[in-house]
This record gives structure tokens, sequence and C-alpha cells, in this order.
């Protein structure tokens, strides 16, 4: 007969099955940091092509919306966007442009989203005499 005790039978799988799932939680998580990251990115040039836009004298907030949502767009790692314009805040000829959304790909499904601020002032064409 063995000395073995007959409760150690099947241990090492059992530890297995609970250190499986925590082995592929730490390899599937810097992907999905990755992707997030990448997302962000995306998020923040829209929203600086947006206010290259809306910096025009001339511009509209809609046309700058428009450019923010065709760059989301043509990335595609956004859902959802969102592109605001706020033009001429309280008098001082600012711009301020917020674009956010939420994340396409999601390996863990937490409700991972982006979001990116840019402003700057609405430029002013001063001519030669006016320098």
């Amino acid at each position: 007969m063995s000395c073995r005790l007959l409760d150690d039978r099947g241990v090492a799988s059992t530890e297995l099955t609970l250190l499986f799932g925590l082995i592929i939680l730490l390899t599937l998580f810097p992907i999905q940091v990755a992707l997030l990251w990448h997302a962000q990115q995306n998020a923040t040039l829209a929203a600086e092509l947006a206010l290259d836009v809306a910096q025009v004298e001339t511009a509209t907030a809609d046309e700058a919306e428009e450019i923010g949502l065709g760059i989301l767009a043509s990335a595609g790692q956004v859902v959802n966007p969102r592109v605001v314009v706020v033009r001429d805040v309280g008098g001082t000829d600012l711009v301020t442009v917020t674009v956010s959304g939420d994340l396409r790909y999601q390996i863990l499904p937490l409700g991972w989203s982006v979001s990116s601020v840019a402003e700057g002032r609405i430029e002013e064409f001063v001519g030669e005499d006016d320098r």
C-alpha cells in the first residue's frame, strides 16, 4: 500500500485550473492597454485637427466637428464618437474641442473610453499696416 494520502489526488490539476485564468488575464491585459493607448492617440489627433480647423476666423463649429468625426471614423478605434466644439467662450476668442468615445475592441469588457481636449485662440488676420 502507498504512503501517499488519498486526498492529494487531483491537486495539481486544480491548481493549474485556478492559475490558468490568472495567466490568461495577465497575458491579455497588456494587449487591452495597447488598444486603449492607440484609441487615445486617435482621439488626441482628432481633437488637434478639429482645433486647427476651428481656429480659422471664418470657420464654423460644424466644420470642425465634421473633421474630428472623420478622423475618428477613419481610424476605426472609437465607437459612439462625440466631438464638441465651443468657440469664443466668454469673449476671450478661445476655441475648445472635446473629443470622446468608447473603445471599439475590448478584450476585457470593462467599459473602456477615451477623451481628449484641445484648446487654442481663434486666429485673426492682421494686415501689414496694423503690425
